[in-house]
This record gives C-alpha cells, sequence and structure tokens, in this order.
C-alpha cells in the first residue's frame, strides 16, 4: 500500500502527516512505496533514498558532514558511505568531487538512485573498505571521511543490514584507518567520527598509521553530561599540533 509522509531531518527529527491530496503537491515530500523512502534531506531542495529494512543514517553522519573543511578542488573518498547521505551533502555544500565506498550492495543501489535523482556526479563502489587501495588507487585523494561501525558490546540487531553498518567486528577501526592511509595522497586529509569514550584508542591507532591528529571537536546530547561522540580531523604524514574545535550540543535548547 502507498503512503506518503514529510519527513525532516533537521535535528534528525521525523514528522509524519496524512497522506495530501492535489491541493498539497507543492509540498516537499517523502514517499514510501513498500520498505522504500525518498526523504527531504532539507537542503538545497536534495532528496535520499531509504529502504526502512537496511541501515538508514543519523545524527552522526550530518554532524560529521558539518565537521569537514573541503573546497572545490578537492577529490573525496567516503569508506563505508551506507546510504550515500555524507557523499551527497557533501558535494553539494563544499562542491568537492565524492566517491562512496559500501560492501553492502543494496546501499550502493540506493546511493546510485540518489545522486541520479539529485542530478549529481557522484561515484559509488560496491566493495570491502580494505580493498578500496586496490580499486580506487594509492596517493589519489585529498581527503577520506568515514563514520565506521564502532559498537563493540551490546546485543547486535537481528538485521544483517543494521548490525553490518553498526557493529565492529573485531579489526574494523585499523582496517578502516589503513585504508585511508594508503588513499590519501602525502598531506591529505583524514575525517571521523568515534565513541568519545574510546578517544585515546583512535588516538593511538592513527599515530601509528602516520596519521596526525590535528583537530577535534566533542559531541554532547546536552550540557552537563559526558560527551557521545567526538569528530577527528588528522593529516597524513603532518606534523604534531592539535585545536581542539568549540563543543556540539545535539539538544540545546538555543
Amino acid at each position: 500500500m502507498r503512503q506518503t509522509s514529510v519527513t525532516s531531518y533537521h535535528g534528525a527529527r521525523k514528522k509524519k502527516t496524512e497522506p495530501p491530496d492535489k491541493s498539497c503537491f507543492f509540498e516537499r515530500m517523502c514517499y514510501t512505496l513498500a520498505m522504500e523512502r525518498l526523504d527531504d534531506l532539507q537542503y538545497d531542495g536534495l532528496m535520499l533514498y531509504q529502504d526502512t529494512t537496511c541501515a538508514r543514517f543519523n545524527a552522526d553522519a550530518l554532524v560529521l558532514c558539518d565537521f569537514l573543511r573541503l573546497s572545490a578542488r578537492d577529490t573525496v573518498v567516503e569508506l563505508g558511505s551506507g546510504t550515500g547521505v555524507i557523499c551527497v551533502l557533501g558535494a553539494a555544500k563544499y562542491g568537492a568531487r565524492f566517491t562512496g565506498v559500501e560492501r553492502q550492495e543494496q546501499l550502493v543501489a540506493l546511493s546510485r538512485r540518489s545522486a541520479e535523482y539529485n542530478k549529481q556526479d557522484i561515484r559509488f563502489l560496491a566493495a570491502d573498505v580494505i580493498d578500496a587501495p586496490d580499486l580506487l588507487g594509492r596517493g589519489t585523494f585529498q581527503a577520506v571521511v568515514t563514520n565506521p561501525p564502532y559498537f563493540t558490546s551490546g546485543d547486535k540487531s537481528e538485521n544483517a543490514s543494521i548490525s553490518a553498518a553498526r557493529h565492529d567486528a573485531g579489526d574494523t577501526l585499523d582496517g578502516f584507518i589503513r585504508s585511508a592511509f594508503q588513499l590519501l595522497n602525502n598531506g591529505g586529509r583524514f575525517f571521523m567520527i568515534y565513541p568519545a569514550d574510546a578517544l585515546t584508542t583512535l588516538l593511538s591507532s592513527l599515530r601509528i598509521a602516520r596519521l596526525e591528529p590535528k583537530r577535534l571537536q566533542f559531541v554532547y546530547s546536552k550540557a552537563d553530561t559526558n560527551a557521545l561522540r567526538v569528530m577527528l580531523e588528522a593529516k597524513k604524514h603532518g606534523k604534531p599540533g592539535l585545536v581542539i574545535d568549540p563543543p556540539i550540543y545535539l539538544n540545546n535548547p538555543d
């Protein structure tokens, strides 16, 4: 049965309404057919295909996209691109040329449809992250972006797509970091988001891989709570020197 709903991703909130009549077609809608949705990203008219039976993006992807520092001259690869939301938004916001690498073929198919719908020249590749340097070339990108699977405890989702997108298989972090190093040119930048309580592990892994941490920013649910995530920018073969950006509060009353 066909359903129609309005979806807002401002602050990762969603709102649904009853199917509109013909007088309401001027509204930007999220069309649902079976389990597939076309969601309004509320930025420059961009839309994104998602499937409710697969992994979908969350607030991590949105704050990471805003954390990026890119220009139209940059070539960028996202490792574990999922629904393609960072590639779609990032290409529009920064003008950079994005490539997405994702092992779940159904998510790659949805991402390609989103790029086509938005008339964007984004390449999405169905491949494992560790194979990306062989497929895309070593030292060929100015930036690498990733929001990797990072849950190491707790019950896994019975949904295989969601579980693969969220749960660390044991060596996920090191695999993503090794691939990022190989894909980057000298001086290239690596952007990622990770649980804040695992920051020491992340910093250690980056330095071992010769990716020097240069900038980080903590993400909080609200004031007077522990940080949920940390976003970090590292530089291939960079010199020591770290800048701490002001924190982000997801539920800021202001």
